[in-house]
């Protein structure tokens, strides 16, 4: 069983390669369009998703087959036509050493995987088994589901307008630490639950208050 090293890619306008224009590869463009990619796909046939993701501009679509040089230049590779063989000659022509390469009917031989995720605004979790069981990864990400709601993203955003105010306003590194630990208290998710407006502002004023009363202490 391979060891993966886990990360998170910032693929923001990184040119990217869809070989490959049927369900499995609109599964990938998918979420590559979630990441901002810049994404080419080359098939001579696509579906309808595909075509009308290129119609509006937010794809390359190459209508032919694959031809030797296709690859250079892309920093992701997704290799997912429903040709096997074809999947091999394609996975050859790509550099393993320079480029992330997968390929989806064969991952052992991607030198990347793309693992069962779940994504609640800025939060993302990702679960993999290494290949041993893709069951169990989709198994844990539907509890993982379940777990953390949509009320997330609206928590994920609180805490990243809160975050950003206490970098820029609170210059003492005891109380950035202190209040980073604060919006992190269980009742600012209630609030949030229940539909609270302008929690945002009211924690400021209520930090506020806090470094007021920590500046009179000491005067």
């Amino acid at each position: 069983m391979k060891e993966y090293y886990s990360v998170m890619l910032d693929i923001e306008n990184r040119p990217c390669v869809v070989i490959g224009g049927g369900l499995v590869a609109e599964r990938k463009i998918s979420s590559l369009l979630k990441s901002k990619a810049d994404i080419t796909v080359i098939s001579p046939e696509a579906t309808t998703y595909i075509k009308d993701l290129a119609k509006d501009g937010k794809l390359h679509w190459l209508k032919r087959e694959f031809q030797v040089g296709d690859l250079r230049g892309y920093f992701m590779v997704i290799i997912a036509t429903n040709d096997s063989l074809l999947n091999q000659k394609i996975h050859q022509e790509a550099n393993l050493k320079t480029q992330l390469v997968n390929l989806v009917d064969q991952p052992e031989q991607s030198n990347f995987i793309v693992p069962a995720s779940i994504k609640r605004g800025g939060l993302q979790i990702a679960i993999s088994t290494s290949g041993a069981s893709p069951g169990l990864a989709k198994k844990i990400r539907f509890e993982l589901e379940r777990q953390y709601g949509v009320e997330y993203e609206q928590y994920m955003d609180f805490l990243w307008q809160m975050r950003q105010w206490i970098i820029k306003n609170v210059s003492d590194e005891k109380n950035k630490r202190d209040f980073f630990q604060l919006i992190l208290e269980p009742s600012y998710f209630v609030e949030i639950k229940a539909g609270k407006q302008d929690l945002v502002q009211l924690t400021i004023q209520e930090l506020k208050k806090l470094i007021d009363n920590k500046d009179k202490r000491r005067d």
